[in-house]
């Protein structure tokens, strides 16, 4: 069987939909979000800025199920936007909040792990794996830690962090699982 090519898995009319638009914004909000972070008397623009961008998140899956625009390139397009923003995020709040390394090293190491499992499943199964609800719970509980640490630092963030880790390693070994699953199937 000839390996699938990500290029001709969907329209690239879909970016105009309104839910690829609003993801494609919560991008081109993260240069913002990044440099207000890094500036101790822009932490609440920091706040408003991340905070919007993750809002995004949280309606653009709805918009696209209630249009019937469910596409091929949202399901690509939403968690790669997803993890670039937890990712950065993550880096730069490392680097200037007290945001704990070990944490950002799990969740790099996690999301270029999910990446390219991603890839391998479409090779191998030509589908775009979706993402998994304790996927969504990791992103949701992560962005409340990070948005701790840039209001309060470790004391308010840390604790969440902390919580953030149970559907962390939940959806670690879900991934794992769909991956394993996926790349057995395509080898029978």
């Amino acid at each position: 069987m000839k390996p699938a090519r990500l290029r001709h898995a969907f329209n690239w009319r879909e970016a105009l939909y309104p839910a690829n638009l609003l993801t494609l914004a919560r991008l081109l909000m993260l240069p913002a979000a990044l440099h207000a972070m890094q500036r101790s008397e822009q932490r609440w623009r920091a706040l408003g800025i991340l905070g919007a961008a993750m809002f995004t998140d949280a309606i653009d899956g709805a918009i696209a199920r209630r249009r019937h625009e469910v596409s091929p390139l949202g399901k690509l397009l939403d968690p790669v936007a997803d993890k670039v923003m937890i990712d950065a995020t993550a880096v730069t709040l490392s680097r200037v909040r007290g945001f704990p390394w070990w944490a950002t090293t799990l969740i790099l190491g996690r999301d270029v792990a999910i990446i390219l499992g991603g890839l391998l499943i479409y090779r191998r199964r030509r589908i775009i794996a979706t993402a998994h609800p304790a996927g969504k719970a990791t992103t949701l509980a992560l962005t409340l830690a990070m948005l701790l640490y840039i209001a309060d630092g470790p004391r308010s963030g840390r604790p969440a962090l902390y919580a953030a880790m149970a559907p962390f390693a939940l959806s670690a070994l879900v991934y794992l699982r769909q991956l394993i699953q996926a790349t057995g199937e395509a080898s029978d």
